[in-house]
């Protein structure tokens, strides 16, 4: 393996251990500040919104001033980003801030994107996006695990030391991307001016915003509709879930913030081991062929999972229900793409994977807001049960399409 594709793969790595060193703790550090459940609830809307548009525009700005360039500009912004986040006081620039974040943190897809610039041999390219993918879940387990501990240790100004040296992790993210050599594959050059590049781009910006309800329209929605509601379903319950995950163990099992880290790090592990034997899960199910049944199998272990969560009455009873959920999760990710792709028969394959991203970008969006009400007005505690419903109703639709298919079979 070439020295610039380990460059990349370290790039990816630091970029998501920076970000899971601050993110977990965010929502206990607005609530400290006087912010209600609302408040919480827009800082993951905001930022899923403004994620929403900005891959496209990123995108497309880094075709026409080159990847490495965006790659740095971007990794500069957010490191500027993450520091102010620990040095404000005011919540309306915190929610600011997640906005700017939400816009500019596209490090994933950035250094994704330079891959082919680097290697042409397209089976090389897979084997390096699957190591990538590896490398970089080891940054987001690794990440809460210190974060909390710093906080534990320092508690009065633990989020600000964070918030600093996450911003350092970008800074010096910016170094190593500087360092990345010219690509092996030149792109064709665009004589194209100044002025007709702005226009370009500001087209690209408005499109943008709009492309993914675009690409739901183009859906020819009386074949794929049932997959999209079952991809919705779930994108709901686990953004539910996950969007008052700290507060919801701290203010129920009086976790810390170390324990809490160690307890994100141990789902995250039991979601990246399960994506790894996937193949073997999937020899289980060799006359599926329709994808029917695990459907109904994931929303089983689904619905169980938080069923699980919701009765355990101590947190080690809550972390064996962590192992089906984060199974669960794991492969209703595949299950529900290849769904898709298997109804489609290759046509407008494109068009249908977008509308997919979209469908979890806007669970994305509306999760952080109705678990914000939910935790307001009722109590954080019961967040989790607007998730059970969510599961609950795929089950239900499930099932009747499972034993719709054993009947026409």
């Amino acid at each position: 393996m070439s020295l610039t594709i380990c460059l990349l793969q370290a790039i990816a790595f630091l970029d998501l251990l920076a970000v899971g060193l601050i993110v977990p703790l965010v929502p206990s550090h607005v609530r400290k500040m006087g912010a209600n459940h609302i408040y919480v609830g827009l800082l993951g809307s905001i930022y899923s919104g403004f994620q929403l548009g900005s891959g496209p525009l990123i995108g497309s700005l880094s075709d026409l001033k080159g990847r490495k360039t965006i790659l740095i500009m971007t990794l500069l912004i957010c490191g500027a980003g993450y520091t102010i986040l620990g040095i404000t006081e005011s919540i309306f620039v915190i929610l600011f801030l997640r906005a700017v974040l939400g816009l500019f943190k596209q490090t994933q897809m950035l250094t994704k994107a330079l891959v082919p610039d680097y290697e042409t041999n397209e089976a090389r390219q897979a084997e390096i996006y699957g190591k990538m993918a590896a490398i970089s879940s080891a940054g987001i387990t690794l990440g809460p695990v210190i974060g909390g501990h710093i906080v534990e240790d320092h508690p009065e100004n633990g989020f600000t030391f964070i918030a600093a040296v996450c911003g350092i992790g970008f800074v010096v993210n910016a170094g190593l991307s500087y360092f990345l050599p010219k690509p092996l594959t030149r792109q064709k050059k665009k004589s194209r001016g100044n002025e007709e590049q702005a226009i370009n781009l500001l087209y690209t910006f408005f499109s943008s915003i709009k492309q993914s309800f675009v690409e739901l329209y183009k859906v020819e929605w009386s074949i794929y509709w049932d997959v999209f509601l079952f991809k919705a379903l779930v994108g709901f319950a686990m953004g539910v879930y996950y969007s008052n995950y700290s507060l919801y163990l701290q203010s129920t099992y009086n976790l810390t913030p170390k324990y809490v880290g160690y307890v994100i790090s141990f789902q995250g592990i039991i979601g990246s081991v399960s994506s790894f034997f996937i193949g073997f899960i999937n020899s289980f199910y060799k006359k599926d062929e329709d994808y029917s049944q695990r459907n109904f199998h994931v929303f089983v272990l689904l619905s169980m999972s938080l069923l699980g969560l919701i009765l355990s009455f101590n947190i080690y009873i809550y972390v064996i229900w962590l192992v089906p959920l984060a199974i669960s999760n794991a492969i209703a990710r595949l299950v529900t793409l290849e769904m898709v792709l298997k109804r489609s028969h290759g046509d407008h394959r494109g068009t249908l994977i977008g509308a997919s991203n979209s469908v979890r970008s806007l669970a994305g969006v509306v999760a952080p807001m109705v678990s914000g009400y939910i935790g307001h007005y009722f109590g954080v505690r019961y967040v989790i049960y607007a998730s059970l419903v969510s599961a609950v109703i795929g089950l239900s639709m499930s099932c009747h399409f499972r034993r719709k298919r054993l009947k026409i079979d």
